[in-house]
């Protein structure tokens, strides 16, 4: 009678825990909500100004600007950082204007994020030249 009191405790038991994995996963991996920002391949036909010059003195200024505010708490790029939101190849989805919408939260993109998360850029206070910086480290990776 033990063993089989003991089966059912450890299947209960497995259950409870693979219930609660479950939930967890959905919880901090949502599927897609009205929050959730899809980025969708870049148009092969769009053509990108050729304005912004991939100057590398200006990208290591902009990858100077990216570690003084601290980026790297919330996005990655090239592994190093929070792996959650990547930043790799965004130059090639993103043209300039849409960058410096996302890195400031204008209200251009308010409504595609969560407000806490345009409340923490909005935060950040650049300058002109380190938003353009910023923008062209972006562009390059």
């Amino acid at each position: 009678m033990r063993e089989k009191w003991a089966r059912i405790i450890a299947l209960f038991t497995g259950l409870v825990v693979l219930v609660l994995a479950g939930a967890f996963a959905v919880i901090q991996n949502p599927i897609e909500s009205a929050g959730t920002v899809e980025i969708m391949a870049p148009d092969p036909l769009t053509v990108f100004p050729e304005s912004i010059a991939l100057d590398p003195e200006c990208i290591e200024a902009g990858r100077k600007v990216y570690e003084q505010q601290t980026c790297g708490h919330c996005h990655s790029i090239a592994g190093a950082g929070n792996p959650r939101n990547s930043l790799d190849g965004v130059g090639a989805k993103r043209t300039p204007e849409e960058m410096r919408d996302w890195i400031i939260g204008s209200d251009t993109v308010q409504e595609m994020l969560p407000e806490r998360i345009c409340k923490l850029k909005q935060a950040h206070k650049l300058s002109e030249d380190e938003l353009d910086s910023l923008v062209i480290y972006l562009q390059s990776q």
